[in-house]
Order: structure tokens, then C-alpha cells, then sequence
């Protein structure tokens, strides 16, 4: 079972020690728990919703779903960068818009079984996350 935490980092290289310290809940750079919810096609789907991008062109982003920590050979957990577009989108989305977007993503085949309160819960945690970003940019803690 994975597990996923985002947070906000100036760069790759402080993202990076996110990794090494046990995750990002263990630092202190600004966090938002989550649980189940993968930066890669979760986050595309939403960035997808929010800023009306076709998912595919989301996908292609050079650091959508991007891992800034070494990957090479057997592990256990990843930092993986979210795009400046979804950051800024979220801190642009109102309440709605979030709770709209959480209802589309709690219809896709991979949040199947979540409800769209929860997602909304989470979403609003997150944008209110990146309304703090100052330039920060957004990453998720991935453990696999």
C-alpha cells in the first residue's frame, strides 16, 4: 500500500532531503497529508480539470510526475515534482471549482470507490498549500 504526502520546496535540491529525513511531515517545510493520491495521474487529472489542458499535453509537462531523488534501482519511496501549473491553479481555484473538480476525479477509474467530499477535503488543503508557495514550488513524497 503507497502512501503520498505534498509539500512545498524552493527547489529540487531541499525537495530532495524530504527523502532522506523520512518524509516531508518530519521537516519543516509546509505539508499536507495525504494518503492514496498519486501525483502522477491523479495530479494530471486534476491539473487536466482545473486549467482545461487535454490530459495528454499535461502528461508531456517536462516535470509533471518528474522524480527529482534517485530512482535507480530498488525503492522505496520517491520526491516527485508537481508542475508550477497545477501549483498555480490550485491557488487560483475557489471553493467550487475544487469541490467540482474533486466530484470529476471521484469518477475516474482510479479514485473509484473514494467520495468526492474527501477529495474536496484534500483539494482544499492543497490549494490552500500552494496559495502559500511564494515561488515554492509544489512535490509529492511518494512511498511505494
Amino acid at each position: 500500500m503507497s502512501f503520498t504526502d505534498y509539500f512545498l520546496a524552493p527547489g529540487d535540491s531541499i525537495a530532495v532531503t524530504a527523502a532522506d529525513d523520512g518524509g516531508p511531515v518530519s521537516t519543516e517545510l509546509p505539508t499536507v497529508e495525504a494518503k492514496h493520491i498519486d501525483p502522477v495521474v491523479n495530479m494530471g487529472n486534476l491539473e487536466s480539470v482545473l486549467t482545461g489542458v487535454p490530459y495528454d499535453v499535461v502528461l508531456a509537462q517536462p516535470r509533471h510526475g518528474k522524480a527529482v531523488t534517485d530512482v535507480s534501482g530498488e525503492v522505496e519511496h520517491v520526491v516527485v515534482a508537481v508542475t508550477d501549473t497545477l501549483r498555480d491553479a490550485l491557488a487560483a481555484a475557489s471553493h467550487d471549482t475544487l469541490y467540482d473538480a474533486a466530484v470529476r476525479l471521484a469518477a475516474t477509474e482510479e479514485l473509484a470507490g473514494f467520495e468526492p467530499a474527501g477529495i474536496a477535503d484534500f483539494l482544499h488543503r492543497l490549494a490552500a498549500l500552494a496559495r502559500r508557495a511564494d515561488g515554492w514550488h509544489l512535490y509529492c513524497y511518494w512511498s511505494l
